[in-house]
C-alpha cells in the first residue's frame, strides 16, 4: 500500500487519517499471466493501481483483438466508461505478466472522498487522463508508423521493452511486419 500512498503523494500530501483510511479500504490483488481482470460485459466496479506487472486494455472488432493501451508499474487503470457510468464493459483488462495490483472499489472510493486530499487527487488524475487521451490520440493519428513507434518509445518505454510485438502493433494500428521492420531499422 505504501507504493500507492507514495504515488498519491506525488500529487498531494496525505495526512495520517487519510493514509490509514486508504490502507483499510484498498485491497491487494494477484493475477497470473494472461488472466482477465475484467471481461467484456462485466460491470467495472474498481480502479486499480499497478504495483508490479503489466496490464493490457483491449476490445474486439470483428472478432479481432484491438489493444487500446498497455499499463505498466505505477499507473492506474480501469474500464473508465464502465466504471463511471456503471455500464457493462465494452473492453477487457488482461494481465500480460504475473501482476500485483491494488484495487479500490467504487463504494470504497466514495468513502475516501470524505478526505479532501482524495478529491484533489481524483480530480487531478482525471484531468491528466483526459489530457493524455487527447495528446496520445492526436500524436498517434497524425504520425506515420515509424513516428508512432518512436512516440510510444518516448512515453511508454517499459511497454516497448516488455509487451508482445502483436500487442504493440495493435496499439499503434500497424502490422507486426511493419513494426518488425521499424524495430530492426
Amino acid at each position: 500500500m505504501k507504493q500507492l500512498a507514495d504515488y498519491i503523494e506525488q500529487i498531494i500530501k496525505l495526512d495520517d487519517k487519510a493514509v490509514q483510511a486508504l490502507y483499510q479500504l484498498a485491497e491487494t490483488e494477484h493475477y497470473s499471466k494472461n488472466q482477465h481482470i475484467l471481461e467484456q460485459g462485466e460491470r467495472c466496479t474498481k480502479i486499480w493501481f499497478l504495483k508490479t506487472g503489466m496490464v493490457r486494455k483491449y476490445y474486439l472488432s470483428d472478432g479481432k483483438e484491438i489493444t487500446s493501451w498497455i499499463h505498466t508499474e505505477n499507473e492506474t487503470f480501469t474500464s473508465l466508461q464502465s466504471y463511471a457510468l456503471s455500464l457493462p464493459s465494452t473492453e477487457y483488462l488482461q494481465a500480460c505478466e504475473d501482476t500485483v495490483a491494488i484495487s479500490i472499489t467504487r463504494q470504497n472510493s466514495e468513502k475516501l472522498i470524505q478526505f479532501p486530499q482524495f478529491v484533489t487527487f481524483t480530480n487531478t488524475l482525471m484531468e491528466r487522463e483526459f489530457v493524455n487521451i487527447d495528446v496520445h490520440t492526436k500524436a498517434l493519428h497524425a504520425a506515420d508508423a515509424k513516428e508512432k513507434y518512436e512516440y510510444l518509445r518516448k512515453i511508454a518505454p517499459e511497454t516497448v521493452k516488455r509487451a508482445k510485438l502483436g500487442h504493440i502493433a495493435s496499439l499503434l494500428g500497424i502490422s507486426q511486419e511493419t513494426l518488425s521492420r521499424i524495430r530492426k531499422g
